[in-house]
């Protein structure tokens, strides 16, 4: 099945608030095995509204799922707009308008609410009812033909209970094969470095989809199947798997991040500052701060470029010492993730390279 997201609300195009409705809704579309190719967010403007479902419908959609605008304001109109689009009337529903009534009073304290409540006791034609147990608006499934509408309401408390206790009971009959995927971190090496060295694999991907992403201190190859357990999966990807993991095995760190991985190897060590520049007091790159002689010993320094800040490291362990630079535009203060990952990753790099000798 193939989902699109409309997130209706001006205060998420004003960046008045976080839109985390989104996430969580891809999380249950995932676990259900259904595809989400694209989701939106639109203001409070009937007409655009409606825009977006004729658009999420002419590019595939077997059903559009919205969250916002299930209240009992005038401008709270998603569920007359989405029924407006699907052609069908709304209709006074007395079971949910004693839902409407039993909950106002309650949290009012009075049997005298609102008239404007009972705007949420009216729902299109057929539609089903998504209850909601932690606020007055429940939401509703609706459908013409091949269409599908699922409005939620906005508030996420409200929108992640009804998803999960109303909404995904009743997806639950379209669920799909589910969505595997397994992740392969490396270090030092570019992404363009990696996508020539996977080009074939990935320019004949099939049943696995492959997808390569880069950070700040680690590149990432994901592997992603449909399947019907767990191990069909690992046995659809076992094959792609080996091969990748053998092009790249030098790259390759097992654990989730490069900070971990440099934590759990890291010697005692101790960092010398050289001017006025300081990396972030929570960074930690070992469980052993020390001073002892036989710690490893960073000297750090800044210098000036035209273009920005040059940090300058030195690593001293035993016999060895080995030195890098990290640029920075404009201000060294303005990049520390991208200084902190570089620092990480080149210790990570020189240990691999000079543990051994010292075992």
């Amino acid at each position: 099945m193939k989902i699109e997201i409309i997130n209706v609300g001006t205060e998420l195009l004003l960046g008045e608030i976080v839109n985390t409705n989104a996430t969580e809704i891809q999380k249950v579309c995932r676990e259900l095995g259904f595809s989400i190719f694209y989701q939106t967010v639109v203001g409070d403007n009937p007409e655009r509204f409606k825009e977006c479902l004729e658009t999420a419908f002419l590019r595939g959609a077997d059903m559009v799922i919205t969250t916002g605008g299930l209240g009992p304001t005038a401008d709270d109109l998603t569920k007359e707009l989405s029924a407006e689009y699907l052609g069908l009337k709304m209709e006074f529903r007395e079971e949910e308008a004693k839902k409407v009534f039993d909950k106002c009073s309650f949290l009012m304290g009075s049997d005298q609410i609102p008239k404007t409540n009972y705007k949420q006791a009216y729902y299109p034609q057929g539609a089903y009812i998504l209850e909601n147990d932690v606020g007055t608006a429940n939401g509703c499934v609706m459908s013409n033909g091949q269409k599908r509408i699922a409005n939620l309401p906005g508030p996420p408390k409200e929108m992640r209970y009804v998803l999960n206790h109303a909404l995904l009971p009743y997806l639950e009959h379209y669920r799909e094969d589910k969505i595997y995927t397994y992740n392969i971190n490396t270090m030092m090496i570019g992404e363009s470095d990696m996508a020539q060295k996977l080009k074939d694999i990935v320019d004949n991907q099939k049943e696995v989809s492959i997808a390569l992403y880069a950070s700040e201190d680690h590149c990432r190859v994901r592997l992603a199947v449909k399947a019907k357990s767990q191990t069909e999966a690992d046995h659809y990807v076992a094959s792609v798997k080996h091969i990748i993991e053998e092009r790249l095995k030098e790259y390759i760190v097992k654990e989730e991040s490069l900070n971990e991985a440099l934590f759990a190897i890291m010697p005692p060590y101790h960092i010398e500052y050289k001017d006025d520049f300081r990396l972030p007091e929570t960074l930690r790159l070992g469980k052993h701060y020390s001073h002892s002689k036989t710690a490893m010993r960073l000297e750090i320094s800044k210098s000036k470029h035209r273009l920005g800040d040059i940090i300058s490291v030195t690593i001293h362990y035993g016999d060895i010492t080995e030195a890098f630079e990290v640029a920075a535009l404009k201000d060294a203060a303005l990049s520390y993730a991208r200084i902190e990952s570089r620092i990480v990753a080149n210790l990570y790099r020189f240990l691999k390279k000079n543990t051994r000798s010292k075992d």
